[in-house]
């Protein structure tokens, strides 16, 4: 359901709120968010959405499992990924006890969760080598999905990546050639540079 307001609309309802009652303690940041999605109407969850990213120094590892749990009461990805935001900082503190959050979403049978697995990554790759091997890992269980938005989310990831380590994109994209969907395929390829541009899109053609 929708009021039919704006996202400027909402988020100059957030700033106001903010200014008018701040939060300072997580368990308040929680109980208004959660509040935000006893509502069925768009704009009020995603208020309680953009509230967590906005206060996202508040929040602690132990509130992923908060996410996910929002994360299973949506049904859109204009709600899904802006909460990869809030998610994807606590990952990027690089704690051990985030691994199996992680874990679990990426074989949930949610495929929001299993979307949001690959979205959280996004931002600890582009710093952390070590989670390539994560990310690898999670497409590879993926990479076969009829799911439009899981197919997208790993395209988007690679796409992400290919600035930053081309040799390792390519490499999976050929790995995953007699498999990969023609979405994760264009979003891969999208930026990398020639001549594994031109090769790999030679080699889907004529798969």
């Amino acid at each position: 359901m929708f009021f039919g307001i704006s996202v400027p609309t909402v988020r100059a309802a957030l700033k106001r709120e903010m200014k008018a009652n701040p939060i300072t303690e997580g368990a308040e940041l929680l109980k208004k968010s959660l509040e935000c999605f006893e509502w069925s109407h768009f704009e009020m969850q995603l208020f309680g959405v953009l509230l967590l990213d906005k206060h996202s120094n508040l929040l602690e590892p132990q509130d992923l499992n908060f996410i996910a749990d929002l994360v299973g009461k949506c049904n859109t990805w204009a709600l899904v990924d802006p909460l990869s935001g809030p998610a994807g900082r606590l990952v990027d503190l690089g704690l051990p006890d985030v691994g199996p959050f992680l874990d679990s979403w990426s074989t949930h049978e949610n495929f929001w969760l299993r979307r949001f697995s690959l979205l959280v990554l996004m931002r600890n790759l582009r710093e952390n080598e070590n989670e390539w091997a994560r990310f690898v890992g999670y497409a590879d269980s993926m990479i076969e999905e009829k799911e439009f938005f899981v197919r997208k989310a790993i395209g988007w990831v690679l796409r992400d990546q290919s600035r930053i380590r081309p040799e390792a994109v390519a490499e999976y994209v050929r790995r995953q050639m007699p498999v990969i969907s023609g979405v994760t395929f264009r979003e891969a390829v999208k930026y990398l540079p020639e001549p594994e541009q031109s090769e790999l899109r030679t080699a889907y053609k004529a798969r």
